[in-house]
């Protein structure tokens, strides 16, 4: 018996039951509709923010100019994108350091050391020297903070401050240009797409830094750019850059200037809706979506192909195949079993090379369910759609997130060794132990205490199960 048994021991009370019926249409129209209203809250929500710092029309103009530079760069020029990207960073970042400790960053200092790491071929980044940097950048700070401080005379001081400020700049440029030359290494970047990288770096990097409306509004299309290549990285969802340029003009093209009370309530709105968009896209997204329809499609073969098979108003499918004799299993029963668990396409990921015992209430439902409809050796074929086998978790490396299993489960009898135990909470003390289990090894967690004998009446290597 594999590993995955004991994952398949204790997932039985986390599912829910109910048939699955689902148009995938449906489902992926739903999706990109949700896309579309996060992509429109969202535009509102950050040009709002940004209405509220630059209240001129020249100003917001300026920021609009900004902003569509950057919100136009196609989505294919990745390196381009990632090399505007970086000058942004430098950008919020300096502003973050004269907000919060007074330090005005060299956007000159920065440039230069990035340019020289990105070309010195004899440096390379590793977590030693990221550690190195940042080590010094924490104290450049530091001295920064302190220097500000200090009631030295006013003309020392700004030497001073000048010069820990460069050193700060270079020592953050020195840690984008290695990383720069490690993603295009790692990227296989040729010499046009590196080009590009660089073009797209000094294209705002060289912006002057006193320009602010237009910085801003670089960042914020930057911002999106990264927003929608990390929800299409992560959750498989396209954000739509057309509604958003649309919401966030129409906000930077008002004459009002918004009220903070506005703000906030545009952005608690919206960080709502998007926690709601990323759980409905969990459950309903292009991989979610391609496990259903495998499943929802090998369910319309069998029943159709096989009129012995049955679906329970659950959704689980099964077929007989031998009734047994005797009254049906008790959920308190424990059932000597053999088993076998295929994925649709027929491979195995699991089978029993001799009894093993197990209440019903210690299994996922779909389990649960066909071993209350069996009798002393009965045999079935139970098809579990994945609301009633692993759901949306899946289990271990071999069963996907909602992935319909098939298992072809023979009931022995009732072991009358012992009482079916109940699903133990896990102990605090723990040890990890080896069972074998036919020709395979399985790892069993037990407590390291003493093991009661109780729970088989022959020895102490029972594993307590997880619930």
């Amino acid at each position: 018996m594999k590993k995955i048994f004991l994952a398949f021991i204790a997932v039985a009370s986390c599912m829910t039951a109910g048939a699955q019926d689902f148009d995938i249409a449906a489902i992926t129209q739903a999706n990109k509709n949700k896309a579309d209203s996060l992509s429109t809250m969202m535009g509102k929500a950050m040009a709002t923010q940004a209405a509220m710092n630059h209240t001129t029309a020249q100003a917001r103009q300026l920021f609009l100019k900004g902003f569509n530079d950057v919100i136009s760069i196609d989505n294919q020029d990745e390196a381009f994108k990632e090399g505007n990207s970086i000058a942004t960073e430098f950008y919020k970042t300096a502003e973050s350091m004269k907000q919060r400790n007074g330090i005005e960053m060299s956007r000159k200092a920065f440039a230069q050391a990035l340019l020289e790491n990105f070309n010195d071929t004899t440096r390379t980044i590793n977590n030693q020297v990221a550690q190195q940097i940042n080590a010094e950048a924490k104290r450049f700070i530091d001295e920064l903070t302190a220097l500000h401080k200090d009631s030295t005379a006013a003309a020392t001081k700004a030497s001073l401050i000048a010069l820990k400020s460069d050193s700060l700049s270079s020592n953050m440029g020195q840690f984008y240009g290695l990383q720069m030359r490690f993603l295009c290494k790692q990227k296989k970047r040729d010499a046009a797409q590196i080009a590009r990288l660089l073009e797209g770096f000094n294209s705002a990097i060289n912006i002057d830094d006193s320009n602010k409306a237009l910085i801003d509004g670089r960042t914020l299309a930057t911002e999106f750019m990264n927003m929608e290549q990390g929800y299409k990285k992560q959750l498989g969802l396209t954000l739509n850059k057309d509604l958003f340029t649309a919401a966030a003009t129409t906000v930077l093209n008002d004459t009002k200037t918004p009220t903070l009370e506005e703000y906030q309530v545009l952005n608690e709105r919206t960080s709502a809706y998007a926690k709601e968009t990323q759980a409905f896209v969990k459950e309903n997204g292009p991989e979610a979506l391609a496990q259903k329809g495998l499943g929802k499609k090998y369910i319309e073969n069998i029943m159709e192909k096989d009129s012995a098979y049955v679906q329970a108003p659950s959704g689980l499918v099964y077929k007989i195949l031998n009734n047994g004799n005797g009254k049906k299993f008790a959920a308190t029963d424990k059932i000597k079993v053999m088993y076998k668990g295929t994925h649709v396409d027929g491979t195995t990921f699991d089978e029993s090379k001799q009894p093993v015992s197990f209440s019903p209430s210690q299994v996922v439902p779909g389990f649960r369910e066909a071993l209350l409809m069996m009798s002393p050796g009965a045999k079935m074929i139970a098809v579990m759609p994945h609301n009633l086998a692993y759901g949306a978790r899946g289990a271990g490396k071999n069963i996907k997130p909602y992935e319909t299993l098939v298992f072809e489960i023979e009931t022995i009898g009732i072991d009358d060794a012992a009482p079916a135990a109940k699903p133990a909470q896990p102990a605090k003390n723990e040890t990890t132990t080896k069972a074998t289990a036919g020709n395979k090894t399985t790892k069993a967690t037990t407590p390291a205490k003493k093991t009661s004998k109780k729970a088989t009446g022959k020895s102490k290597k029972t594993a307590k199960r997880k619930k």
